[in-house]
């Protein structure tokens, strides 16, 4: 997950800089690197953005590169599917 404290953004700046990194990762992807975006989440109260992708560390500093986009912090998370969680057994 990659981090950007972004003081005085906008949802059309924000769409902007989103967008140029899809189509940097798709690009990348297409010449053999494993990279792929999966999303993003901006908190306009708190100036911030996330973003998400499938990756190396490597791999996203890259594409962070090429898009010319900035960022903060770069952390590497798991994405856990509610699915995944125990189930309660059942009480008789």
């Amino acid at each position: 997950m990659v981090e950007r404290f972004w003081p005085g953004a906008t949802s059309d700046a924000v769409r902007r800089s989103v967008a140029q990194l899809q189509t940097t990762c798709r690009e990348m992807a297409s010449d053999g690197i494993h990279i792929r975006y999966l999303g993003a989440t901006f908190v306009p109260i708190d100036e911030s953005l996330s973003c998400r992708f499938d990756g190396t560390e490597q791999a996203v500093r890259a594409a962070y590169e090429l898009a010319g986009a900035t960022f903060d912090r770069l952390v590497m998370i798991q994405e856990l599917d509610p699915e995944m969680a125990p189930q309660k057994e059942d009480q008789a």
